[in-house]
């Protein structure tokens, strides 16, 4: 373990038998993500299984009508965003590639897909105690599997927030290499009035976790290069919402009660390799 910038903290893990297993306990990592902190996480999954991820989720892509209309949360699509939330005003260029209905898609893509999102899936049972499968359930929580593209030359996703509840730590999978795939764009935080940048320090196949509730954007790719949908190029990740659909959205004031509530508990904590 080791901090590599102020609230950004680097774990090592192993990746065995198909799990994630961080080389410090599920529990210790959820109290820094919760102090809070941004964790990133070393994977160690295998390149040759991000980068499928990539090449199936193209084809599967090529194959399939882009989304017009409203989401509906019970199928599989892929949407090129280019709007501003109606609720945060977080403006939105990317495109976004949904798997509410994974399991339904056929054995190739389907087997693909789950050799990121089924480690993803149980590393996040592992942290918060759940053991949660994939399905669609309305009236209920449950998973949103998506890799989303970010193309080079202007892609981003503005400020915005969530709900702390039921995600409680957001996971983003990094599926290809910064400084070699795409040089420009990261994910950002603030905590406590504090801006926490990880662009550059996500390698591929690390996850970044942090808190669900504060706020974060997506930075802009460079605009020295010319954008396209068609360029493959550029910032690829995957995550792994869960959440009720149906259920009351974030709020439109941004939450900053977690300052009060979150103890930094810095008497406390074992000190942190540097």
């Amino acid at each position: 373990m080791k901090e590599v910038a102020k609230y950004l903290i680097k774990v090592d893990a192993e990746f065995k038998d198909g799990r994630i297993v961080p080389e410090i306990p599920y529990e210790e990592v959820m109290r820094l993500v919760n102090e809070p902190n941004i964790v990133i996480i070393k994977t160690g999954i295998p390149e040759t299984t991000l980068r499928s991820v990539i090449t199936t989720t193209r084809a599967w892509a090529d194959s399939t009508p882009l989304a017009e209309g409203p989401d509906t949360f019970d199928n599989n699509q892929h949407k090129q965003r280019l709007h501003i939330a109606k609720i945060q005003q977080a403006p939105q260029l990317f495109h976004d590639h949904t798997f509410d209905a994974l399991l339904d898609l056929d054995e190739s893509t389907r087997q693909t897909l789950l050799s990121v999102f089924n480690p993803m899936r149980q590393f996040w049972n592992d942290l918060t105690g759940n053991n949660e499968e994939y399905g669609i359930r309305k009236g209920q929580p449950y998973f949103h599997p998506q890799v989303t593209h970010y193309p080079l030359g202007g892609s981003f996703f503005g400020r915005h927030w969530h709900p702390l509840n039921p995600q409680k730590v957001g996971t983003i999978l990094a599926l290809n290499q910064y400084g070699k795939d795409y040089t420009s764009g990261g994910t950002g935080y603030v905590i406590n009035d504090h801006i926490v940048e990880t662009e550059g320090y996500q390698d591929m196949g690390d996850i970044i976790l942090f808190r669900y509730d504060l706020p974060h954007w997506v930075s802009p790719s460079s605009f020295a290069d010319r954008f396209s949908w068609d360029d493959p190029a550029g910032r690829w990740v995957a995550i792994l919402p869960f959440y009720d659909p149906w259920a009351k959205p974030a709020d439109k004031d941004e939450p900053q009660g977690w300052k009060a509530q979150i103890q930094t508990a810095k008497n406390t904590s074992p000190e942190v390799a540097v």
